[in-house]
């Protein structure tokens, strides 16, 4: 069971969850390999994610949908091709 921890201000409540095994197996191996202190920290962070989104704002969706668009039109260059065009080593 994941249970959230107590912060110092006692605002926090306990939440006592059930999961599958295989799922709490893959559970703490993201939360680990993606370099979360717990288990309880990386669940905070997924469900902060779920509950509020990730907030981008207009202009970085429409760079984003531009780069996509460049990227099927083939617009896009290698990053070596780049550092010989700019003439940069790395």
């Amino acid at each position: 069971m994941a249970q959230s921890d107590t912060t110092a201000d006692g605002n926090d409540e306990k939440v006592n969850l059930r999961l599958p095994k295989r799922f709490l197996a893959d559970l703490d191996e993201q939360w680990q390999e993606q370099g979360y202190n717990s288990r309880s920290e990386f669940m905070r962070e997924a469900l902060r994610d779920a509950v509020y989104g990730t907030r981008l704002s207009k202009r970085a969706l429409e760079d984003l949908l531009e780069s996509e668009r460049q990227f099927e039109e083939g617009e896009t260059v290698s990053a070596e091709e780049a550092r010989e065009r700019f003439g940069t080593d790395e």
